[in-house]
């Protein structure tokens, strides 16, 4: 059996994950894809941006919104029973899209592919970090912080309390691929200086992208 390819979107609120992800299912080409989408609070997730774009992707049901907490803190209770029920659908998905909370670790969800119930249908085909350029531009690695706190206070399952500049250095160190929204809103050569820094806490491998 043919395990399941999953890409993991990770990235602080209001970096531009869920404008990439309607990016992604509008170039679906055919393929069958299921969303599981874990921002939640008032400035979190809004489910008619993605449904709006997702109509020819996505079948009924296969956009999940798990608004319980953190995936990272919640991954037994409810990221776990969320890809048993997809991964076990009669018509075999194509692909799966994570989007993750700002707040997010990535590695305890990656290690949750490990698990028996997932390891054998699922693998992580890649994860993408999404950063706001122009936050970054600011030397700031959100433009709201307010929102971000917030999303902190609302979320009863955090069993994490990382300064968000850790929290940021963490999803940069999982990222197979950075993405950089909002570059368009950035002089050029302050542009090329994010980059480079960005370029010298990864590897010689990992690749740096652009999206406006």
């Amino acid at each position: 059996m043919s395990r399941v390819p999953v890409t993991v979107l990770t990235g602080f609120l209001g970096a531009g994950k869920t404008t990439l992800l309607r990016s992604l299912l509008t170039q679906a080409d055919g393929r069958r894809i299921a969303v599981i989408v874990n921002e939640f609070g008032d400035a979190g997730f809004d489910g008619g941006l993605v449904e709006e774009c997702a109509a020819k992707a996505c079948a009924p049901g296969d956009i999940v919104e798990l608004t319980n907490g953190c995936i990272c803190c919640t991954v037994a209770d409810d990221f776990i029973p969320t890809m048993d029920k997809l991964l076990s659908r009669d018509t075999p998905l194509d692909a799966i899209v994570i989007e993750t909370s700002g707040l997010a670790l990535p590695q305890p969800l990656l290690k949750a592919f490990a698990w028996p119930d997932v390891r054998t249908r699922a693998t992580v085909d890649g994860v993408v970090t999404v950063v706001d350029a122009l936050a970054l531009s600011e030397g700031r690695v959100t433009l709201d912080e307010d929102a971000v706190a917030a999303q902190r206070a609302e979320d009863p399952s955090l069993d994490h309390d990382d300064p968000i500049e850790e929290v940021f250095e963490d999803q940069l160190a999982c990222a197979d691929l950075v993405v950089l929204s909002k570059s368009d809103l950035v002089p050029p050569q302050q542009l090329a200086e994010i980059e480079t820094r960005l370029k010298g806490t990864r590897s010689e491998e990992r690749r740096v992208g652009k999206s406006v």
